[in-house]
């Protein structure tokens, strides 16, 4: 579970007795193969999901046929919380490479939650995460050119994963088909295409053998308009924070806990 401590390590630093509450749990793992629905849309989940290794998309279809990508399920993320309060599932988790995922029971999960509330804290600082990737998502494809979508998409998919597995700062693996991106991005897999045809010949990316090198990230964050702040990098650091107050509660219970939202004017651009 090395992904899923570095995935939550990035928010929070948390001690060692709270990281072995997560050795107490009771993790199952399973394999789904390219194309597998590890969560169907309607189904009533009895677990949790935390990935392991591979790659997974969340999304939606219409009934002709039609998807929307609402975000990409990397390694050290944890999916769906929503089964904590036993709703079904408004969404698909697909598969996209072969996927190893831990599944934890919920009520195993609440349990380690309700005995730390530093741990509590630390997922959900996780999730405000995924809230500002899906905000910025609508931004994405509701505002941006199709250059500035598929460059700020790249550019958050390997900021996520470095976090998780480490890596060369500028090396991504690419594992999306047009198709995947088109459907996440709200292009047609052509436009996509021709679009990742001009980054190339601007010399902002290279692709090779499967995967994406950054050749120059300052450009490509410049016409993205890409900011890791909607990340929240900030790290929470409860350990510091209890030897401070000389106390061991958890910012969520006394309020300490707060963060920033930068609000940038995004012009309109319809190329």
């Amino acid at each position: 579970m090395d992904v899923f401590r570095n995935r939550i390590s990035q928010y929070a630093s948390l001690r060692d007795d709270a990281w072995s509450k997560f050795d107490q749990i009771d993790f199952q793992t399973r394999a789904f193969q390219s194309g597998d629905d590890i969560i169907r849309v309607g189904e009533t989940p009895a677990k949790m999901f935390i990935v392991k290794e591979g790659w997974a998309i969340r999304h939606r279809s219409l009934d002709d046929g039609r998807r929307q990508i609402v975000n990409f399920m990397l390694p050290g993320d944890v999916f769906d919380m929503q089964v904590i309060a036993g709703v079904k599932a408004d969404h698909s988790v697909t598969a996209i490479t072969r996927t190893v995922v831990a599944t934890v029971a919920a009520d195993q999960f609440m349990n380690v939650l309700r005995s730390d509330a530093d741990v509590a804290a630390a997922f959900w600082w996780a999730a405000v995460q995924e809230e500002s990737i899906l905000r910025e998502q609508i931004v994405r494809v509701g505002r941006r050119s199709a250059k500035e979508r598929i460059a700020h998409l790249l550019l958050e998919l390997q900021r996520r994963l470095r976090a998780a597995v480490g890596g060369a700062e500028d090396h991504l693996p690419m594992p999306l088909t047009r198709t995947d991106l088109a459907d996440a991005l709200g292009l047609t897999p052509v436009h996509v295409s021709r679009t990742m045809s001009a980054l190339r010949r601007s010399g902002l990316i290279d692709e090779s053998r499967g995967q994406v090198t950054i050749l120059d990230r300052r450009r490509m964050e410049s016409l993205s308009q890409f900011d890791t702040d909607y990340l929240h990098v900030r790290k929470l650091d409860f350990v510091a924070r209890a030897n401070l107050n000389g106390s061991s509660h958890s910012p969520l219970s006394n309020g300490a806990i707060s963060s920033h939202t930068n609000h940038h004017r995004i012009p309109r651009n319809d190329n």
